[in-house]
């Protein structure tokens, strides 16, 4: 039973040592950044009614605070220059710090403020790690590995569900859940004295002005997966953003119950985290992202439709599935697209977009969501999701590329 689970969910070959040592030290580190990362939006609800902000105003505040993922290509670009290990560093570092200081906020402007410090370094560090797994593991075994260590940061993330009651427990509760991130502050001392540098990463490797990516040989394929990246960041931020604000304040669901609904199906779909990765390493790139697309827009829509917990919970697993299968393949897919000298920066600006995308959704969702409702909006926000396949197909297939023998072209 479980050498058929594992064959059929597992990667496709067996890891080396090293693979399998970058494996532990990126799990580790992706379960507290996935903690960080979300607990603004774990918290919402409370943030919002202790600030005394409208779901409009949140919206907004949200797109300022990803601001900071934009002003990560800084540190993409110290990657391509100067490698990846230090900035990877540095990213981890500042997430936890900024998200701990989150905990003294007692005004909107100071919250805002650490969370774009926290964005920069979420942002950063997810870029980064990708591409230490993806320039150091087998091709065929590449995309299974960014699966897996974003299972851990999908597990971080669940452990700040769990953790949600807390919020309940008394005014302000809600600052012990950023505060506990800190905890996370002795891996530093391991990612730093245990962790390596990039094998494909040369001192000496040819540098290139920090726009390239977006005007030089390979601007084409680079703006055509700017453009899915945008369109599936509009919905998708919206959409995440805003689940456990319509299960506790529009359906009236305790945090408990909420956090159960969304651990439940997350946990659920969670399997699309092993099953996209394996599928991209075998058939390719392409239709493992179409496939998890199509389904992720199916549960995604539907979670703001229902109102049965069972029905709910079909939807947040089916969209968990489709996220947790396509995050990871389209960051292997990203990586493989570009050569190393621009790999990071080429991924970091491509991240950007995603940012920016995600900024003009809660735009958007901050004006229509008080002219329609929150349902409506991400129904109309998912025809990016629609647009993305469209251009997914156009995507060149990059299954079996041999990163390391990809040079630039000038």
């Amino acid at each position: 039973m479980i050498g058929r689970f594992v064959r059929a969910f597992g990667p496709a070959s067996a890891y080396r040592p090293e693979d399998r040592r970058l494996l532990g030290l990126m799990y580790i580190a992706g379960l507290f950044q996935g903690y960080a990362q979300t607990q603004a939006v774990n918290t919402l609800p409370f943030v919002r009614i202790d600030f005394g902000l409208t779901e409009a105003d949140m919206s907004r505040l949200f797109m300022i605070a990803r601001v900071g993922a934009l002003v990560a290509v800084v540190c993409a670009v110290l990657g391509d220059r100067r490698g990846r290990r230090g900035p990877f560093l540095f990213t981890y570092l500042a997430l936890l710090l900024a998200t701990g200081a989150t905990s003294l906020a007692f005004f909107p402007n100071f919250y805002t403020a650490m969370q774009v410090i926290a964005r920069l370094g979420a942002a950063g560090m997810a870029m980064l790690a990708t591409v230490l797994l993806a320039e150091q593991v087998r091709w065929n075994n590449r995309a299974w590995a960014i699966g897996f260590y974003s299972t851990a940061v999908a597990l971080g993330s669940g452990a700040g569900l769990i953790a949600l009651p807390v919020a309940q427990l008394y005014e302000g509760g809600w600052r012990w859940l950023f505060a506990a991130v800190l905890l996370g502050l002795p891996v530093y001392l391991l990612l730093q004295a245990k962790l390596r540098e990039s094998k494909l990463y040369s001192d000496a490797g040819r540098r290139t002005n920090f726009v390239f990516p977006l005007v030089g040989s390979y601007a084409g394929r680079f703006w055509l997966v700017a453009l899915y990246s945008l369109s599936i960041s509009a919905f998708s931020a919206v959409a995440v953003t805003f689940a456990l604000e319509r299960l506790v304040n529009d359906l009236g669901y305790s945090s408990g119950e909420a956090a159960r609904i969304l651990l439940i199906g997350g946990t659920a779909g969670g399997v699309g985290f092993f099953l996209g990765g394996r599928i991209a390493d075998t058939l390719g790139r392409k239709p493992a992202i179409i496939l998890s697309l199509l389904i992720g827009l199916t549960g995604g829509v539907g979670f703001y439709w229902w109102s049965h917990p069972n029905l709910l919970l079909a939807s947040a697993a089916l969209s968990a599935f489709g996220s947790s299968a396509a995050f990871p393949v389209s960051a292997a897919q990203r990586a493989e697209l570009f050569p190393t000298e621009i790999r990071a920066a080429a991924s970091q600006w491509l991240h950007s977009m995603a940012v920016l995308g995600s900024m003009l959704g809660l735009y958007t969702a901050g004006i229509t969501i008080e002219l329609w409702d929150l349902p409506l909006t991400v129904t109309v926000l998912g025809s990016g999701v629609v647009l993305a396949v469209l251009i997914q197909m156009a995507i060149p297939e990059t299954l079996g590329n041999e990163m390391g023998q990809v040079t630039i072209r000038i």
